[in-house]
Formats: C-alpha cells, structure tokens, sequence
C-alpha cells in the first residue's frame, strides 16, 4: 500500500508499504479521506522520531521494521479488516476514529476521558495511507452516519472537538463575550462553537487575510490584525475596559497565550488549545495587573466514539457547517506537497482534502 512516511526531520516520502493486519481488538481501515493538521507539522519538524516512543509508550510495538513514522492522525475509511474481540464493527462499514485513542481501562478512560488515557492508547498515526490501524477499536471508532459527508466526519476526529472544547472546558455562558486569539483550522473551529453555545461579543485575532475573512463566516463579530492594532488594547476597549470572559488560545505561540491571560477579564477563563512546542510560561509581569479570580485551562481534544457521536449530532441537527474549512483537494500521491503548501500557509489554505 501507498503510505506518506517521515523518513527524516522536515522530510516525508510515498513509501510502499504492507497492507496491516489487525491484532487483538484493532480495525484496518481503508481511507477514503485524509488530510494534514498543524500537529502533525510538530511531529514532521519538532519531534525526532525516536522520541515518539517516549510520548506514546505503546508506539514500541508499532514501528519497529518501518521505515520511519508513518503520517497523520485524521482519517475517514471503510472497514477493511476485524481483529479479534472487537464487536461493534464489521468489514464494509463507513467509519472514522479519533485522532487520540484511549485504552478503555485506565483511570482516565473510565471517567471518559480518552484523550488522556495513561495505559496503552496513543495519538493515531498513518491515516495518510491507503490503509490504517486502530487499537481499541470500539472505543474509539464510531460509524459515520449517512448525512455526515467525508469532510465533516474527518473534522470531528480531531480539530471540531478540540476547537468546541476550548468553549465547552470554558465553561461558556449564554452571552459572554469571547476573544480567540489565532485563526487557524482549530481556532476557526472554536469560533463556530463559541457562535453555536451562544456566546455574545466574539472577537478574533488573525493577520493572514484568508483566515481573516473566514473568521467573519465562521462567527465573529470583530477580528483584529495584530499587525495593525494592539489586540489586548482593542479587546479592553471593546468590553468596556474589563476584558472577555473567555479568551482562547489557538496557536500554540508564547506570544498568543500572553495576549489571552492578558485580555481576559477578572473571573474570567483562558483556555488554551494549542499545540505548543514548548510550554508556555505564565509570567506574572506579563499578565493583566492582578491575575487573581482568574483561571487557565488547558485542553487536549477530548476523543472516544461517544464524543464523535455528539458532534456529528450537532453536524446534523445544530446548523454548524464547517465544509468551508476545505479549501484545497488533492490526492494521496501528492501528500508530500500537501505538507509544503500547508507549513507555507499558501494560497490560503486551510484544510487539505486528501483522497485515494
């Protein structure tokens, strides 16, 4: 099978690959879609592969023999192959699964929290492949109903659940006034889940003009070019001196999260979701004169066959669409370009379609 692999730092390749077989309690999975995400780039150029192991303990046993790291962790497919013990799945069903797997036995996992399974989950990898492994399978795994297209299904394994999480984790009530401080895919996506929980004033942070503007389709009221104003100062005028009650970090940049700990408003919630490739430092000359009654939460997108079936509900009954979030198509072939033009951020792109 056709596999993008990471065969060196910065460096992915189309490598020829068996197809695999399922062990106990795993899926083989043919892809339909694939597509790129902003984590994957740490993984492509911050993470040396023998570090994965480290991360994801329960990765020793799937790369030994391989050429190198096979790639992504968003996918949508058909199910090819049924290991043994698994019984909610069966050869031919329409499927996706989240992008962080859990075990289903750890503390963690019990309490539904499969995102940060401490056993022997892990983030998944090599979606962008013609085929693909899912251990634990039917915790993870959920059957894509017939009115939820590729698109949005492969949304919701990773960047619509961590996107409505910085809202949810906020605890977000009707009409309090949101500010998001980058417009990425995740960011986008915590944008149209401020809109949709009901949130009021919802101001948005964004230089690049495509994001930008999708910013404004997606729910916000205003967005700020921080290279033209300064983002808190303009946050601060519009809330009447007081900050937001939530402020949400989308990037991953020491610069953003300093910018949402500064803006938000006394008992107020900063909640980061960004993926970091160094933990940000909360420094007390750099946040708003008293941090006190203030709180940080800090999020991991939230996974598990439950949580996909609740939003493809609110693909399916709430009036969100995030289609527009695909802006490029291409095929799985040309995943080595996928990856140039998206760490680029040219022609203003966001998502990248990738089929077979």
């Amino acid at each position: 099978m056709l596999s993008c692999v990471k065969t060196g730092m910065g460096k992915v390749e189309m490598l020829d690959l068996p197809i695999p077989t399922p062990g106990p309690g795993e899926i083989v999975i043919k892809t339909t879609m694939a597509t790129v995400c902003g984590s994957d780039m740490h993984f492509l150029e911050d993470i040396p592969t023998e570090l994965i192991i480290p991360l994801y303990p329960s990765m020793a046993s799937f790369l030994p023999g391989l050429p190198g790291l096979p790639m992504g962790h968003e996918g949508v497919g058909i199910v090819h192959a049924v290991g043994e013990g698994v019984t909610r799945f069966q050869p031919g069903d329409r499927v996706c699964s989240s992008c962080l797997t859990g075990c289903g036995k750890c503390l963690q996992c019990i309490t539904g929290d499969y995102g940060i399974c401490t056993g022997g989950g892990r983030c998944l990898f090599g979606t962008e492949g013609e085929y693909f492994v899912v251990p634990f399978a039917d915790i993870n795994v959920a059957k894509v109903p017939d009115e939820v297209s590729d698109e949005h299904a492969i949304l919701a394994t990773d960047i619509m659940s961590t996107g409505f999480a910085a809202i949810e984790r906020a605890e977000m009530k009707i009409g309090d006034s949101v500010a998001i401080f980058a417009q990425g895919p995740v960011g986008l996506c915590a944008t149209a889940g401020a809109r949709a929980r009901g949130a009021g004033l919802v101001i948005t942070v964004e230089s690049v003009p495509e994001r930008m503007e999708a910013s404004k389709k997606f729910g916000a009221n205003v967005v700020i070019n921080p290279q033209e104003r300064d983002p808190v100062s303009e946050i601060m005028n519009l809330t009447n001196g007081q900050g937001a009650d939530v402020t949400v970090e989308a990037v991953g940049l020491q610069a953003t999260f300093d910018g949402a700990t500064r803006a938000v408003r006394r008992g107020g919630t900063v909640s980061s979701v960004g993926v970091y490739g160094a933990l940000p430092q909360l420094s007390m000359s750099t946040v708003a004169p008293s941090f006190y009654h203030r709180k940080v939460v800090m999020t991991f997108c939230p996974s598990g066959y439950d949580r996909l079936n609740h939003l493809f509900d609110i693909i399916r009954y709430g009036n969100v669409d995030l289609s527009a979030l695909f802006t490029h198509r291409m095929k799985l072939s040309q995943t080595p370009e996928a990856y140039e033009l998206f760490r680029d951020k040219r022609e203003g792109v966001l998502k990248i379609a990738i089929t077979p």
